[in-house]
C-alpha cells in the first residue's frame, strides 16, 4: 500500500478552508495512495467541524502527534509512524519539526522549511522563491511531485438534507446580506458597531442582514438583536450539522458578504457570491483567494495598520458596485 503523508502544525478553521482545494488535488492526484494528515503541536478541523467534508478525502487523521518522542526514540503507542511512507509533504517551517519529520523512512520528501535544504526535490531558484497566496506555495509543492495536473475544478459537495433546509430558510423573494464581525485577534476586527450600520443601511433599502457569528462572538448576539431584531442567524437555527458547514452552504443564498480577514468570513467565500474583506494588521495578500468574488478593503492603503480605520461609507460604496 502506497501511503503519503501531510505534515501541518494545525488546521484553524481560515487555513482549513484555504486548504480544501489542496486535499482535494492529492487525492485526485495519488488516488491510488493512503492519504494520512498529521498535525503537531494542536488539532485539525478536520477531525472536527470539517469532518464531514475532509472524510472524502483523508483516510486517516493523526493529531498532536509526538515528533519529539520518535525523532528521540522515546516509545509511542499511540500512532504509527514506522510506515514506509513514500510522500511526506511538509506544510509548515519550523526547522526542528522538519528535522524529526525528515527521520521517518520515506521516499520522497518535499518541505521548504530552511529554504528548502531538507527538501528531496529542490526547485529551481528556490532562493528567489516566493508567493504571496498561501495555498499557491501548496500547490507549488504538489507540483514538485506530480505534473499531472488534475483538471477537475474544486467544488463542495454539501449534504442534500442541508441544502433542502436552507431551501426553506432563505426565501427565494428576498434578498439577504452576510456579516462576520468576529474574529479571535482582536486587532483583526472592525467594529460592531460598525457592522450594524452597514446592517441598518441595507435593512433600509430591503435587504435582510444575516449574521454568522463564531464560538467567540456569542456575546454579539443580544446587541445586535437590540439594534437590529429582524437578524436572521442561519447557525442557531439548524442543529443537525455543524457551524462552519452551515455558514459555507449559506453563503450561495447571499447577495453579499462582508467581514474580518478570520475563519468566518473565509467560510462565505464557498458560494461564489460577491465577498468584501476587510484588512487591518495582516497581510491582505497571504490568505486571499484569486477568486473573482473576492474584495478587499485594507486599512494599510489608509495609511495604517488599524483596521478600524477603514470608512463605512467606503465599504458602502464597494458593497453597492458588487451588490
Amino acid at each position: 500500500m502506497k501511503i503519503i503523508l501531510v505534515f501541518s502544525n494545525m488546521d484553524q478553521i481560515g487555513d482549513g478552508c484555504i486548504k480544501l482545494p489542496f486535499i482535494f488535488e492529492i487525492k485526485k492526484r495519488f488516488p491510488d495512495h493512503y492519504f494520512i494528515w498529521a498535525t503537531n503541536t494542536g488539532t485539525t478541523v478536520y477531525n472536527s467541524s470539517l469532518k464531514n467534508i475532509a472524510n472524502e478525502y483523508i483516510d486517516e487523521i493523526y493529531e498532536k502527534v509526538p515528533l519529539m518522542d520518535f525523532f528521540l526514540k522515546r516509545k509511542n503507542e499511540k500512532y504509527n509512524l514506522k510506515h514506509n511512507f513514500d510522500i511526506i509533504i511538509d506544510t509548515q517551517k519550523a526547522v526542528l519539526r522538519s528535522i524529526a519529520l525528515k527521520t521517518l523512512n520515506c521516499k520522497t520528501f518535499i518541505s521548504s522549511s530552511a529554504k528548502w535544504f531538507f527538501s528531496d526535490i529542490k526547485p529551481k531558484n528556490y532562493n528567489n522563491f516566493k508567493n504571496n497566496y498561501y495555498l499557491d506555495d501548496l500547490f507549488f509543492m504538489i507540483n514538485l511531485i506530480s505534473s499531472d495536473k488534475n483538471n477537475e475544478t474544486f467544488e463542495l459537495k454539501f449534504p442534500q438534507k442541508l441544502i433542502t433546509i436552507l431551501d426553506n430558510l432563505f426565501n427565494k423573494k428576498k434578498s439577504y446580506i452576510g456579516f462576520a464581525p468576529g474574529s479571535k485577534v482582536k486587532n483583526k476586527m472592525w467594529k460592531l458597531e460598525n457592522y450594524i450600520k452597514l446592517a441598518l443601511y441595507f435593512e433600509n433599502l430591503g435587504f435582510i442582514p444575516t449574521f454568522f457569528l463564531g464560538p467567540e462572538e456569542i456575546n454579539f448576539k443580544k446587541y445586535i438583536i437590540e439594534k437590529l431584531p429582524n437578524t436572521l442567524f442561519p447557525e442557531e437555527l439548524i442543529s443537525e450539522f455543524s457551524g462552519p458547514e452551515i455558514t459555507m452552504a449559506s453563503s450561495k443564498y447571499l447577495r453579499c458578504s462582508v467581514g474580518n480577514d478570520a475563519g468566518t468570513a473565509q467560510l462565505l467565500s464557498f458560494g461564489n457570491t460577491p465577498l468584501i474583506k476587510l484588512v487591518g494588521p495582516t497581510n491582505s495578500k497571504k490568505f486571499t483567494p484569486h477568486l473573482n468574488n473576492f474584495y478587499i478593503i485594507d486599512s494599510k492603503n489608509y495609511g495604517s495598520k488599524n483596521i478600524n480605520i477603514i470608512p463605512v461609507d467606503d465599504v458602502i460604496k464597494l458593497m453597492h458596485k458588487v451588490i
